[in-house]
């Protein structure tokens, strides 16, 4: 007979004391020897590596994202002949990178810097990408036990710090739950803030969320954070100096934006110590996990093509026939970015006014560079950022079908990446010394009018720039909105002021450049029950990314990796292939505590 762990505990309950004991030593025991898999760096499942032959059946994949890649190593190595379609001139999408040659050039001289979307980390609860990551070999830069994600520097003059556990499962969240978080009373600094017993009866409730279970997720779907927090009784302290470090670092939107769904996915997946730790992309990504990718596809017979955007998609018997590209752009000379694919006009700018690219990353459209052609394939899979696909939706007229118009209702979030670069500095080792308790590779400000999650690339991702005195730093602004219509030069200027607050020895600053993206997964209230499944009502067309629903917990990159499996699985299911089915991971490692804290535990106010 099989139980499941929830099974087994309610089983021993039943028996009273001695049944509570053992049930609690088979629990510890279960947490420290078993699910193996689930506590390496890359999770091992050796049924997911095959290597098909051909089987004839063609995908084309409209987006060469982190899920349109994914999802295309996948049918290539399950026989698919695959062809993706990127309407930007780069992969990757939310994790692409470029090179800009004209940002310090000093410190680079002759290798032109990468400049990236901005700095994203690999979490712990990543177990599916994880292990495509571990399946195909790519490197990764993975953080020391002595680096901390969670540093939290508060506006009242406070900062405190969870540490990276280094004790053995179970006893690591112990460790983590020693550390803590200081959290200032608004009138003296040097007193904590009250009612800290209703955050930690927040934090119960979030760890033990059920997102499979529909009522819940309705529910946290329906309100914001901040609301949610404050019917919990929690204290306006605690929400401004963690939750909302959180929310803008996560979802680039305060507590009283994103949903309260948002905040519990995020907190219940990374609930264990060694699924909130996170490392990053080895920098730097375009040539150790994006591009790699595109090379494996191609060398499976696939094809990747750039500079190719979508416009028309015919459907015919409730099948997509064709599908044809650049066909609806403006009459006369306009320019396309190559790093966002959006279209202007040929007017003179000295950056990209979507994105923020460098002028030289603007190009006149030509027949060349953007050759009308159509494209057919048994299967379609839709993997564009939500602005894209609400694009497709309208230009195609599909939004007649309710799957199709709820997708109209998603909303984005927007941020900025402002990047700051200061010469001759040692001011973050001031400011953090490696060799103190509070070195810092990021930090969390909180109760700042424009700073969000800062992060040093010389830290930890470009340690060349360390060596060179250089500190070049990212700040990424979620309370965006105060800057529009302002100049990216009055943008710098501002963030570099504040910065100066939390690392007072920097110097003025000798260059920036500032991204701009639209494109990320909205978590607003109500969003959730607007997300669409995989399959679409028409027959041979999916949707695949983080804006889309799945009964799966999952979120972010995690979330474009699942998408990405069960597509796969889905299509070879209808071609009737029996070999080559993804085995899928639990997000997060399994773990008793959770499991019993659900039990008691509910999210409701």
């Amino acid at each position: 007979m099989n139980l499941s762990r929830k099974e087994l505990f309610l089983k021993s309950l039943k028996y009273g004391g001695s049944g509570i004991g053992l049930s609690v030593l088979g629990g510890l025991g279960y947490s420290f020897f078993a699910n193996g898999k689930y506590k390496m760096d890359f999770p091992e499942v050796p049924g997911n590596k095959v290597s098909l032959s051909p089987n004839g059946k063609t995908v084309l994949i409209l987006g060469a994202g982190l899920a349109g890649l994914q999802a295309g190593c996948e049918l290539a190595d399950r026989g698919f002949k695959v062809t993706l379609l990127e309407k930007s001139a780069f992969p990757g999408g939310k994790l692409k990178s470029w090179k800009d040659k004209h940002f310090a050039k000093k410190i680079f001289q002759n290798q032109p810097y990468t400049r990236e979307h901005g700095l994203h980390g690999i979490w712990g609860f990543y177990k599916n990408l994880r292990e495509f990551i571990g399946r195909h070999g790519f490197p990764i830069n993975k953080m020391q036990d002595h680096d901390s994600f969670y540093y939290f520097v508060s506006s009242q003059g406070t900062q405190s710090k969870i540490q990276t556990p280094t004790w053995p499962v179970p006893f690591d969240r112990l460790q983590m739950l020693s550390s803590g978080i200081y959290i200032p009373s608004l009138e003296d600094v040097r007193k904590p803030a009250p009612n800290q017993i209703y955050a930690l009866k927040a934090a119960s409730k979030l760890w033990g969320f059920n997102y499979l279970n529909p009522d819940e997720r309705n529910y946290l779907d329906s309100l914001s954070f901040y609301d949610w927090a404050k019917k919990v009784g929690v204290n306006e302290q605690y929400i401004k100096h963690y939750f909302e470090g959180l929310a803008e670092m996560g979802f680039f939107m305060s507590t009283k934006e994103c949903s309260a769904l948002a905040i519990a996915n995020f907190l219940k997946l990374g609930c264990l110590p060694s699924d909130s730790r996170v490392d990053y992309y080895k920098w730097p990504p375009d040539e150790t996990f994006i591009n790699p990718m595109v090379d494996y596809i191609r060398s499976k017979g696939g094809e990747v093509h750039f500079g190719t955007e979508v416009t028309s998609v015919f459907v015919e018997n409730n099948r997509v026939t064709k599908v044809e590209t650049n066909t609806q752009y403006p009459k006369g000379k306009v320019k396309r970015c190559r790093v966002c694919g959006n279209i202007m006009g040929a007017g003179h700018v000295d950056h990209c006014p979507f994105c923020g690219a460098h002028a030289s990353m603007l190009e006149i459209l030509t027949p060349v560079n953007s050759p009308i052609k159509s494209y057919t394939a048994d299967h379609i899979i839709t993997a564009m950022d939500l602005p894209g696909v609400k694009k497709f939706i309208t230009t195609n007229s599909l939004d007649k079908h309710a799957y199709f118009g709820k997708v109209k209702k998603l909303s984005t979030a927007t941020i900025l990446c402002v990047n700051l670069m200061y010469e001759n500095s040692d001011a973050w080792e001031k400011r953090f010394p490696e060799k103190s308790f509070w070195n810092a590779h990021d930090f969390f400000p909180t109760g700042y009018k424009v700073l969000g999650f800062t992060s040093n690339w010389s830290s930890r991702q470009i340690p060349e720039l360390k060596e060179k005195r250089v500190d070049l730093i990212e700040v990424q602004v979620a309370k965006w909105q105060q800057f529009n219509g302002v100049s990216h030069a009055d943008i710098a200027k501002k963030v570099h002021e504040e910065l100066k607050l939390v690392v007072p020895d920097l110097p003025d600053y000798s260059e920036f450049y500032i991204n701009r993206w639209d494109t990320y997964t909205g978590c607003r209230p109500g969003d959730e029950k607007n997300r669409p499944e995989i399959q679409s009502p028409v027959n041979n067309l999916y949707f695949i990314g983080d804006w889309v629903f799945v009964p799966h917990h999952c979120v972010f990159m995690e979330k474009t990796n699942v998408t990405a499996k069960m597509v796969t699985n889905l299509i070879l299911e209808k071609e009737k292939i029996t070999e080559g089915q993804i085995e899928i991971l639990k997000s997060g490692t399994p773990d008793w505590p959770v499991d019993v804290l659900s039990l008691f535990t509910t999210v409701k106010a």
